[in-house]
């Protein structure tokens, strides 16, 4: 019996994912221009760039006087009279003829040139990754080429389009999780038995088409046992075909480069990307460039927190690259990760001189690796956490993860390993002299560190990062040693350690990282020396109760965290000087009063001090006031000019729970001019202080669990994002002014009554749970609303007991069935509408099918639901195949309170297409 899968997947393979991106692309290449374009096609290997770019041009060619589509340039190039093959393919095509004499590349591109300059014509150039590939083709296109003419070019190497200086660059988007089930299901046809390892498969491939593609042919007819034993395979080593593809981006990598990613792929991904700079700096490598032709290729991306990502697939190909160093012998690879093969080249004493990185990191083993990884940071906005770590027991430090085992080893183990440079011995107690150990470190990262002090015969002298983490030090060594090159040192959650170490000894530190030391009482008066300090965190360290004068000599210091050292009452008088302090976290202190010199801050961007619930904060708010005015101001335009150049580059103010109330919130915000985050929440004030209004910059204001304050106006006119959760006495909300909003969270303002200017059409996310005083015919204008045209898709979360009678399909309990109507059965409404409580059960449904949808709530109030209901909105159809239709749901309750997280919510499809 075949799966039964939603939505069309029956329509041609080839045609899955295309349609809307070829529709991208015909935009990028504007048909209707005159100019001569050349769009870019990006993306890794199999990502589907050829395919998109075959489709484009099978769809427009007819159009153009002549055409022509080049494929796989890169490899057929690099054979005997290779661009010259593709000259003569390009003039037959356009031209019709074959009499062309060609001997010489040159002789081909002067033909070219003269045959078809100034005619209307169509190119594709597919995988390019030479600029002279496409001058010996298409030379001069923009002067050359015909008055609308198109060149389409695809590549792995997005710096190549820029060189060429393209019209426009489309990069190919994976496939989502229901194109992949398409294509997939389509090559694999999977049973119901195999309904279960589907999705381990599909997630394998991470939508790559070429992975769903191949892996779904080696699978089709196949039984369930073959493909449990294919899926236990893969997970060990890539499927040749996807190999051998994907591996010809990393062959184009010249040698430095090649080292850098397979660092990367092997240790790094998941980690800041300036922490990684730092330590493949320090192994001689220029990392910035590379990594950036790494990203330029396909190879890399940096996400949204700057840290390094790198598909599921392209990282295995890595490692698949190492493995193949030594099939048999993993000591004699120059990379070791894998935590089984490390521990037996560990215990067999097998290691050799080839051993360049070795990562012994059981907490791999106890949760998935991607997830687990220690999360090392550097620079702004980034945390040194490592929950993980919190519960092992190591010699009386007490962190709990059942199941962890401490490796005992004995140093000569890494006798062989001379040349190791990256090592990670987490959890691990080591005996015997440290002589052993490589000369070469420039990382080591030994989180649960059983040592109270790093022995004197440990070669660190060329160590640039060193982390230790959750660590029983006392002091990081006894003596002096002078560490020239190292660049971070991170002693966070050392429960044990006493003293700062005296900082001479680190002359070039960049980063330093004493997060939780809970004994730590002051910082050695010697920090004063770290002229090229960018970040210092002490972050919870308890005892500490003041910081010495001289810190303010730190002249590169750009991130400054004391938040939760609890008996700190006091910043030093001469802060001031900081002239680079661009962050300063300050929450949970005993912080009463800023120095005087705070006002000399003129680079601070982002400031917290939030947690001061306890504390009388009439002198705090004092200063706070004289901050951003000034003691001359005698009218409120003298105090805006005063706040506008004291502070013009800060972007983030957090006053959370500081205890403001209405009389101490006469100070004006209206001088932040740079303002473009501020956090005002669990205060006690009844309006909200002066002048936010007038920050053109703000676009998120949190209001959250200010519970005296009875109405917001006057909001800035640029606001995007407006957060005012359990606002209890409020009553009036006016949005009237802020036309740019896009998110609105109103959670439990119980006592609300009115919501003036919200606009439904021009705002895609709201949240109304709990706002129980909203007249009844605020709720029917706002549920009709939701069912008229929108160009924006839409997430609305608001109480109901009943279903809307407008609905389209309805029933009692949790499940509702239905059959797909056709275009005639009902009107057209160009509409996508997500879900209005989860917006990630998006599908497509087509003409036809019969739909089963399923709602459940499994959070930890757990009410079943009563009754549901699914309102059907129709598109155009984009094939032959029926109407492609979206849906809005709605579900009930027994209990009120239905407001439970989406995560812990759940709905589910099946169908059925009749043949």
């Amino acid at each position: 019996m075949l799966l039964l899968i939603p939505a069309g997947i029956l329509r041609k393979w080839r045609m899955v994912g295309v349609d809307s991106r070829v529709e991208e692309m015909k935009a990028l290449l504007d048909h209707e221009s005159s100019d001569v374009r050349i769009v870019g096609i990006y993306g890794m290997g199999g990502i589907g760039k050829t395919t998109i770019a075959k489709a484009v041009y099978n769809q427009i060619r007819y159009t153009f006087e002549g055409s022509s589509c080049l494929l796989n340039i890169k490899e057929k190039s690099e054979q005997f009279n290779g661009l010259v093959h593709f000259q003569k393919q390009l003039l037959f095509d356009i031209l019709k003829m074959k009499k062309f004499k060609i001997d010489s590349v040159d002789r081909g591109i002067r033909l070219i040139q003269e045959r078809i300059q100034g005619k209307r014509v169509i190119v594709v150039l597919d995988d390019v990754d030479d600029l002279k590939q496409i001058h010996y083709l298409v030379g001069q296109c923009k002067s050359w080429l015909g008055p609308g003419s198109r060149v389409i070019i695809t590549t792995r190497n997005e710096h190549l389009l820029t060189q060429v200086q393209v019209n426009g660059k489309y990069e190919v988007r994976k496939m989502d999780e229901f194109e992949s089930l398409q294509l997939f299901s389509w090559h694999a046809h999977p049973t119901v038995d195999h309904l279960d390892l589907l999705v381990s498969f599909m997630n394998y491939a991470g939508g790559l088409p070429l992975a769903l593609e191949v892996l779904g042919c080696h699978l089709c007819g196949r039984s369930v046992d073959a493909w449990e034993s294919e899926l236990e395979i893969l997970q060990k080593m890539p499927h040749d075909k996807i190999h051998k593809i994907l591996k010809r981006s990393f062959d184009s990598l010249d040698h430095n480069r090649k080292i850098i990613f397979l660092d990367i792929a092997c240790f790094f991904v998941g980690l800041d990307k300036e922490y990684v700079i730092t330590i493949l700096d320090g192994c001689g490598f220029s990392s910035k460039s590379g990594i950036d032709i790494l990203v330029q290729r396909a190879l890399l991306r940096i996400d949204m927190q700057h840290k390094l990502a790198m598909h599921d697939l392209i990282r295995d190909m890595g490692r698949e690259i190492v493995r193949e160093e030594s099939n048999q012998y993993p000591g004699k690879r120059s990379r070791l990760w894998f935590h089984n093969e490390v521990l037996s080249v560990l215990h067999k004493n097998t290691g050799s001189e080839a051993v360049e990185g070795l990562i012994l990191n059981p907490f791999y083993e106890l949760r998935h690796e991607e997830r687990l990884r220690t999360k090392a940071s550097f620079g702004k906005g980034h945390s040194l956490n490592s929950p993980e770590l919190k519960g092992f027991e190591a010699n009386g430090f007490t962190l709990h993860l059942p199941g962890l085992k401490v490796e005992h080893l004995k140093t000569e183990v890494f006798a062989k390993m001379q040349n190791l440079r990256l090592l990670q011995i987490n959890a691990v107690h080591l005996t015997g002299s440290y002589e052993y150990l490589s000369k070469e470190l420039i990382w080591l990262c030994w989180h649960v560190c059983p040592l109270k002090f790093l022995p004197q015969n440990f070669h660190l002298e060329n160590l640039v990062v060193l982390e230790m983490q959750y660590n029983n030090l006392t002091q990081i060594w006894k003596g002096n040693r002078i560490l020239n090159n190292l660049k971070v040192l991170n002693l966070s959650y050392s429960r044990t350690l006493i003293k700062s170490p005296d900082f001479l000894q680190f002359p070039h530190l960049e980063v330093l990282l004493l997060e939780e030391c809970i004994k730590l009482v002051e910082l050695h008066e010697s920090i004063k020396h770290l002229k090229g300090l960018v970040r210092l965190s002490l972050r919870d360290c308890k005892k500490v109760r003041n910081l010495p004068e001289s810190i303010s000599n730190l002249k590169s210091l750009e991130i400054l965290n004391l938040s939760g050292c609890l008996q700190l009452d006091k910043l030093p008088e001469k802060l001031g000087n900081l002239a680079t302090l661009k962050k300063l976290l300050a929450d949970r202190t005993a912080i009463k009063q800023l120095p005087s010199s705070f006002s000399l801050l003129k680079n601070l961007k982002a400031i917290s001090l939030f947690g001061h619930e306890g504390t009388s904060l009439e002198s705090w708010l004092s200063c706070f006031s004289t901050w951003i005015s000034s003691p001359k101001c005698l009218n409120p335009m003298n105090l805006v000019r005063a706040s506008v150049v004291g502070f013009y580059s800060l972007g983030k103010l957090v006053l959370n729970n500081c205890n403001l109330s209405e009389a101490e919130n006469a100070i004006d915000l209206g001088g932040l001019s740079s303002l473009q985050e501020l956090d005002l929440s669990k205060n006690n004030f009844c309006r909200l202080p002066q002048g936010i209004g007038r920050l053109s910059k703000l676009g998120m204001l949190r209001l959250k669990n200010c519970a005296y304050l009875q109405s917001i106006s006057e909001l800035p006119t640029n606001l995007q994002i407006l957060f005012a959760n359990d606002c209890s006495s409020m009553e009036r909300l006016s949005l009237s002014q802020s036309p740019q909003l896009i998110g609105l969270s109103l959670n439990h303002c119980s006592n609300l009554l009115e919501i003036q200017g919200l606009n439904l059409e021009a705002i895609p996310f709201i949240e109304m749970i709990g706002c129980d005083n909203l007249p009844s015919n605020f709720w029917t204008n706002l549920l009709q609303d939701l069912s008229t045209p929108s160009a924006t898709e839409r997430l609305v979360c608001f109480p109901g007991r009943e279903v809307p009678n407008w609905f389209s399909h309805q029933s009692i309990g949790s499940s509702i069935s239905f059959r797909v109507p056709s275009l005639s059965e009902a009107p057209v409404i160009r509409n996508k509408l997500k879900t209005v409580d989860f917006p990630e059960k998006e599908m497509e449904m087509f003409s036809g099918e019969e739909i089963e949808v399923s709602f459940n709530n499994w959070g930890s109030g757990y009410n079943e639901v009563s009754k549901c209901g699914v309102h059907l909105l129709l598109e155009k159809p984009n094939d032959n195949n029926g109407s492609m239709v979206q849906y809005l749901r709605y579900d009930t309750a027994e209990d009120d309170e239905m407001s439970a997280a989406a995560d812990d919510n759940e709905i589910s499809f099946h169908s059925e297409v009749d043949d």
